[in-house]
C-alpha cells in the first residue's frame, strides 16, 4: 500500500496512527513523505497543525525586485499601486456582502468551509480581523494565494477583508522605543536563494500579510524543518528595522490578537519591501539572510511611486482600478469595472463620463476592437466638446489616443491632424505636463515618419528628448525607445555613423540598467550588427550579430526562426567577404535551426537553399549547386507567399546552372 500511495503527487505529507509503536522503524527512512508514527492522537494533530503552519509559510511568495524603476510591467510596482488602490477605496455597505457571497460560491459542496462562512457571516464583529485571519480556516490561504498570484478578479471580491486587516495592523502598530530585528524562518528552493544571493543590495518584496516572530529560535525552527525536503533550502531572515525606519515599518505584535496565543508572532502590512544585505551560510541546507526595512525616504522608492502615482491618476479608487487593470493587461477586468462606472455615472459628472468612455475605449483598442474603440472615443470627445471649460488634460490624451487610432488605419493626414491638436492645447498649458508631451512629440515623429518626412520626424524626436531631461520622473526605458527611433531614421536615411551613435546610446543604457528581459539587448546588438554591416565593418557587424546569437541560444524557450535568421546575416557577410566556405557552412546552419522552428519560414527557408547553391558554384561544385537551385525553386513554388520576382530570380540562377551541366 505505501508504495502505491507514495510516489503520488497530490501526497506532499503521510502520518502513520497506530495503536501500538512497532518495535523496527527503519524502514521508515526508505519512504521520505513519512512525518512520522503516531500512537497518540493529540500529538497527530499537533504535527498537522505544525506541518500545515508550514506549508503555509512556505506558500509565500517572495519577489526579488533589480532597483529599475523603469518597468511600469513589472508584479513589484503594480502590486505596489494595487495596495494603495484599495486602501484607498471607500467602505460601502456593498463590500462586507459581496466579500461573503464570494467565499460561499467558491467553496460549495465544503461543509466545514461553508459553517465557518456562516460563522464569519454571523458573529464577524465579535472578533477582529487578524482572529479571523490567524484562525487556520481557509480566510489565510485564499487572501495569501491572490495576493501571491496577484488574482485581480479574487483580490477585487474580497478587498472588504484586506482592507479591514490592514486596517487593524495599523491601529495596532506601536512604534519601537529602540531598534528591532524581528525573524522568520522559511524553505526556499535553490533556484530563489541563488536569485536572491545575486541581488544584493537589490529590493526584496513580500507580497502578502508577513509573518515574523521576536523569537529567533521559533524562526529556527521553521527553517531547520526544510532541511530534509531536497527540493528547499532552510532560510531564516533576520529583519532589520533601525533608527531611521522605526516610523515607517507596520506590523503588529499578534499575542493578544490571533486565535493562536503563541509563538511571539508580529504581522506585516502586505506589500513590505526590504533591501537585501549580508547572505550567511550557516551549515548544510541552512542559510541567514539580512533584510533592512526600507523607508519612505529611500531614493529609489520615492521616484518609482512618483512614476506610478503619475501613471494612474484618477478621481476615485474604482476608477484608478480600471486605469490599473488597464495598465496590467486584464483587459476583460478593466472591461468589466469602466462597464459599472458608465453605468453608475452621475449624469452632472460630464467629464467623469466622457473620461470613462476614453478608457473604455483603450481598452477595446487594447482588446483589437478598433471600430467599437472609435465608436467609444467619439462619444467621449463629443462630451468634451458640449463643455467649453472641459479638462484640458484629459482632452489631449483623447486626442492623442484618436490620432493612434488613426495610424492603425493608415490615415496618416488624420491621424497628424489630431496629435497636432493635442500638441496645441498643450503648449498653452501652464504648469506643462512633461509626461503627456513626451507622448505627443512622440506620435507626431511617428506620424511624420510613417508619411516619409525623416527631417520632420527627427526634430519632434530631439523635441522629445529635451522634455526627457526637463521631466522629474525620468524613464529609462522610454529615453532608450526614443533613442531607437532615432537610430532606425538615420538607418533609413543611409546616414550609418549618426545610426551607430543613437544604438550604442541605447546599448549603453541596456547596460547600466537590469533588463530582464535579455532578447531587448540581442535585439539591440543585431541593430548595431546590420549598421556596421552597411558601413562594411564585417568584423564588427558579425561580432554583435555572434553576441545576439548567444543571447537567444540562452532564451528559453528558445526561437530557431530568430537564431536562423541571425545566422543568416552572419552568412551574408562571409559571403560579400568571398568566404564562400564559410558562408556555405553557415548556410546550412541556417537550414538546421529553421528545421526546429515551429514557424513557417518559406521565403528563408528558399532563399536559404538558392544561397547555398551560390555557394556551391562559387567553390565549383555544379552538381550540388543544380539541386539546392531546383529545392529553391519547389519550395518558393508551393508557399503561400509566393513572390513571383523571387521565384523569377531562383529560376534564373536554376537554368544557368542547368546549362552549365549540358
Amino acid at each position: 500500500m505505501m508504495f502505491d500511495i507514495h510516489n503520488l503527487s497530490q501526497i506532499d505529507s503521510i502520518f502513520i496512527f497506530c495503536k501500538t509503536m512497532p518495535k523496527d522503524k527503519q524502514w521508515i527512512k526508505y519512504w521520505t513523505k513519512i512525518k512520522g508514527i503516531f500512537i497518540d492522537i493529540n500529538k497527530i494533530c499537533e504535527k498537522l497543525k505544525q506541518d500545515t503552519q508550514q506549508c503555509r509559510r512556505e506558500s509565500i511568495a517572495i519577489s526579488i525586485e533589480s532597483i529599475d524603476l523603469n518597468r511600469l510591467d513589472s508584479s513589484f510596482m503594480y502590486t505596489k499601486l494595487l495596495k494603495e488602490v484599495i486602501l484607498d477605496m471607500e467602505d460601502d455597505s456593498k463590500a462586507k456582502k459581496e466579500f461573503i457571497q464570494f467565499c460561499r460560491k467558491n467553496n460549495i459542496g465544503d461543509l466545514d468551509r461553508m459553517n465557518i462562512i456562516d460563522e464569519l457571516e454571523l458573529n464577524y464583529d465579535m472578533y477582529t480581523p487578524i482572529w479571523w485571519y490567524t484562525r487556520g480556516c481557509f480566510l489565510y490561504d485564499m487572501i495569501n494565494q491572490a495576493l501571491r498570484y496577484k488574482e485581480i478578479n479574487v483580490i477585487i471580491q474580497i478587498r472588504f477583508f484586506i482592507r479591514e486587516l490592514h486596517k487593524q495592523i495599523e491601529k495596532l502598530y506601536k512604534q519601537p522605543s529602540e531598534e528591532l530585528i524581528l525573524y522568520r524562518g522559511q524553505g526556499l528552493s535553490y533556484a530563489d536563494l541563488q536569485q536572491l544571493r545575486s541581488r544584493k543590495n537589490g529590493l526584496y518584496s513580500f507580497h502578502q500579510f508577513l509573518s515574523t516572530s521576536t523569537n529567533r529560535n521559533v524562526a529556527l525552527t521553521y527553517a531547520l524543518s526544510n532541511r530534509e525536503n531536497p527540493e528547499l533550502e532552510g532560510v531564516i531572515f533576520h529583519v532589520h528595522i533601525d533608527a531611521a525606519t522605526l516610523k515607517f515599518a507596520l506590523f503588529a505584535s499578534l499575542n493578544e490578537e490571533s486565535y493562536y496565543k503563541t509563538e511571539d508572532e508580529c504581522l506585516f502590512a502586505m506589500h513590505s519591501i526590504f533591501r537585501i544585505g549580508e547572505i550567511t551560510k550557516l551549515k548544510h541546507k541552512l542559510w541567514q539572510v539580512e533584510l533592512s526595512m526600507t523607508n519612505d525616504e529611500d531614493k529609489d522608492l520615492k521616484k518609482l511611486a512618483e512614476n506610478i502615482r503619475e501613471a494612474t491618476q484618477e478621481s476615485t479608487g474604482w476608477d484608478r482600478l480600471g486605469k490599473l487593470l488597464l495598465n496590467m493587461g486584464n483587459f476583460d477586468k478593466a472591461e468589466e469595472v469602466f462597464e459599472i462606472l458608465i453605468k453608475n455615472s452621475s449624469e452632472d459628472d460630464f467629464e467623469g463620463l466622457a473620461h470613462r468612455y476614453h478608457l473604455m475605449g483603450s481598452v477595446k483598442q487594447n482588446k483589437g476592437d478598433h471600430k467599437e474603440a472609435f465608436s467609444l472615443y467619439e462619444k467621449a470627445l463629443n462630451i468634451y466638446h458640449s463643455f467649453p471649460n472641459s479638462n484640458h488634460l484629459n482632452m489631449t490624451r483623447l486626442y492623442n489616443d484618436i490620432g493612434s487610432e488613426y495610424i492603425h488605419k493608415q490615415e496618416y493626414s488624420q491621424a497628424l491632424k489630431f496629435h497636432q491638436m493635442a500638441l496645441d492645447i498643450q503648449i498653452k498649458s501652464n504648469p506643462l505636463n512633461h509626461s503627456d508631451l513626451i507622448t505627443t512629440y512622440g506620435n507626431l515623429a511617428e506620424v511624420h515618419k510613417h508619411l516619409g518626412h525623416y527631417p520632420e520626424s527627427l526634430k519632434f524626436y530631439q523635441q522629445k528628448l529635451s522634455i526627457h531631461k526637463k521631466s522629474t520622473t525620468f524613464n529609462y526605458l522610454n529615453l532608450s525607445i526614443t533613442y531607437e527611433s532615432i537610430a532606425e531614421i538615420h538607418y533609413t536615411m543611409e546616414e550609418y555613423s549618426k545610426a551607430l551613435k543613437f544604438f550604442r546610446k541605447v546599448f549603453k543604457i541596456q547596460q547600466h540598467r537590469l533588463i530582464l528581459d535579455r532578447s531587448i539587448i540581442a535585439d539591440t546588438h543585431k541593430n548595431i550588427g546590420k549598421v556596421h554591416k552597411k558601413m562594411e565593418n564585417y568584423t564588427e557587424a558579425t561580432l554583435h550579430y555572434q553576441y545576439a546569437h548567444d543571447i537567444l541560444g540562452k532564451s528559453l524557450p528558445v526561437n530557431f526562426s530568430e537564431l536562423a535568421r541571425i545566422f543568416n546575416e552572419i552568412a551574408e557577410i562571409n559571403k560579400k567577404m568571398g568566404d564562400s566556405l564559410k558562408a556555405l557552412e553557415l548556410y546550412k546552419e541556417v537550414l538546421r535551426y529553421l528545421k526546429r522552428s515551429s514557424n513557417q519560414e518559406d521565403t528563408l527557408l528558399a532563399d536559404t537553399h538558392n544561397n547555398i547553391g551560390q555557394m556551391y558554384e562559387s567553390i565549383g561544385n555544379l552538381t550540388k549547386a543544380f539541386y539546392s537551385y531546383r529545392q529553391a525553386i519547389v519550395i518558393e513554388g508551393q508557399s503561400l507567399l509566393r513572390n513571383h520576382s523571387r521565384l523569377q530570380l531562383y529560376q534564373t540562377d536554376f537554368h544557368r546552372i542547368q546549362r552549365m551541366l549540358k
